[in-house]
């Protein structure tokens, strides 16, 4: 299983490194540490879920406000067939889409606290139809950027 398949709480640099290769983006583990050491909020020198959460919501931001930088991401298969296997997780319900209570849920279940205002905001983020929903369409479009 990969690590946002089991329960974790937190991950390493090189599970970052994984992580970020998984959506296509390409970094070493050097770059990792220093990714974690800029969200790392209680010093523990691993990126918690919410930690990770923050930095895909700016690199989410960054994309939008940039659209100008994108990968070729789009164009290799098993990326965009691992992007589409990271949102099916992610779709706890199977309804196509990632909503504000699964990703609460989904939090809770790792452990983490956030209130629904905190998730509704990192979903608007993302949320380019303005359904308050995350489909898999602009899933993919934003992982690919």
């Amino acid at each position: 299983k990969q690590w946002y398949q089991r329960r974790v709480r937190d991950i390493s640099a090189k599970e970052l490194k994984g992580a970020l290769k998984l959506l296509g983006q390409a970094a070493d583990t050097r770059s990792c540490k220093k990714m974690i050491k800029a969200y790392d909020n209680n010093n523990s020198k691993r990126m918690e879920f919410k930690e990770f959460l923050d930095m895909m919501a700016n690199v989410f931001q960054y994309h939008l406000s940039h659209p100008e930088t994108t990968s070729n991401s789009g164009k290799d298969p098993e990326a965009v067939r691992r992007i589409e296997e990271l949102f099916d997780s992610l779709d706890g319900d199977e309804s196509g889409y990632i909503d504000a209570e699964e990703i609460l849920k989904l939090t809770e279940k790792l452990g983490e606290k956030m209130t629904i205002e905190e998730v509704k905001e990192l979903i608007s983020q993302v949320d380019r139809d303005g359904d308050g929903r995350v489909n898999k369409d602009e899933f993919k479009k934003l992982m690919i950027k």
